[in-house]
């Protein structure tokens, strides 16, 4: 499943100043974000705020920005906690011409394995897109279990996993047991250890503006020079942090505005960070090269 991609963005969603999904400008963001080092985007997935679009403005984006990017990868989030709806929504991927779908662990239902587990199957019975599952337990508040993810992997279309449990010794098994089963690391101060051990990839918030980094950081651990990488993987964990200061997607859409992006303002009930929070952000930012340089 080369295609997908390994260094793949998940994309921020803009905003007209109406509070209007902007397609014209995800489609020059997305095209930035391949020129700077990524190999695709996640379109409609967390930090492109899925939950507070439309299955209309989702369908819009993807159809979008896949005729931006062309051979460029673009995943379409589909996932929600109805299986249902989460069907539709891959179906409406594929005929958008996304080249795959991530599907979330259903949240705030907290199901049981057996019900993750039929969840997805359900997902990728319904398309014939390649599917992502994506494990975050900190956000939708129910982690899959090892054998649960050996279960999925079985599945023929389900092809990875975006891995964002911060547990390296539960991704080390599935990797163990499912070496051919890709692993998208799902956290960016993750993304050094996950590729250490051999994962394909990353699915990165930090990659709106150190792509380049990152990639250069993934090609020195193909090639073993792994103390060359580790020294960027640590400046870039101060990256992250200050991306993440608060919280995800607030942080990097405030970031993005800073650094020249029309954007617009998020949607309700995300908001972005106040003056202090949003100094202490650019000042530690402002330390690091970037992709795009930051505004004085």
């Amino acid at each position: 499943m080369a295609h997908l991609g390994r260094l793949l963005t998940a994309m921020v969603t803009p905003y007209t100043p109406a509070g209007e999904v902007d397609t014209a400008h995800a489609r020059r963001l997305a095209r930035m974000l391949v020129e700077h080092g990524n190999d695709g985007v996640v379109v409609t997935g967390t930090t492109g705020e899925a939950p507070l679009l439309t299955d209309d403005e989702k369908y819009r984006l993807w159809a979008e920005v896949k005729q931006e990017l062309g051979e460029a990868t673009v995943i379409a989030g589909a996932g929600t906690n109805d299986t249902r709806h989460s069907v539709h929504l891959a179906q409406l991927a594929e005929r958008a011409g996304a080249d795959g779908i991530l599907a979330v662990v259903p949240y705030y239902l907290k199901p049981s394995q057996e019900g993750i587990f039929r969840h997805f199957k359900a997902i990728a019975e319904s398309t014939s897109l390649p599917v992502i599952i994506y494990n975050v337990p900190g956000r939708v508040g129910t982690g899959m279990t090892v054998e649960t993810i050996l279960r999925c992997a079985e599945v023929p279309n389900i092809v990875g996993n975006k891995e964002a449990n911060g547990d390296l010794r539960h991704t080390a098994a599935v990797m163990e047991a499912a070496p051919a089963f890709k692993i998208w690391s799902g956290n960016d101060n993750d993304n050094f250890h996950l590729w250490c051990m051999g994962a394909w990839g990353a699915i990165s918030v930090t990659a709106h503006v150190v792509a380049r980094q990152q990639r250069r950081m993934m090609e020195l651990i193909d090639a073993g020079r792994v103390l060359e990488a580790a020294a960027i993987h640590r400046a870039l964990c101060r990256v992250t942090d200050a991306c993440f200061l608060n919280g995800s997607p607030s942080t990097i859409r405030y970031v993005l505005r800073r650094l020249g992006f029309d954007i617009g303002a998020p949607r309700l009930p995300v908001v972005e960070p106040d003056e202090a929070t949003g100094a202490k952000v650019m000042a530690e930012l402002s330390r690091h090269e970037l992709d795009v340089p930051v505004r004085a």
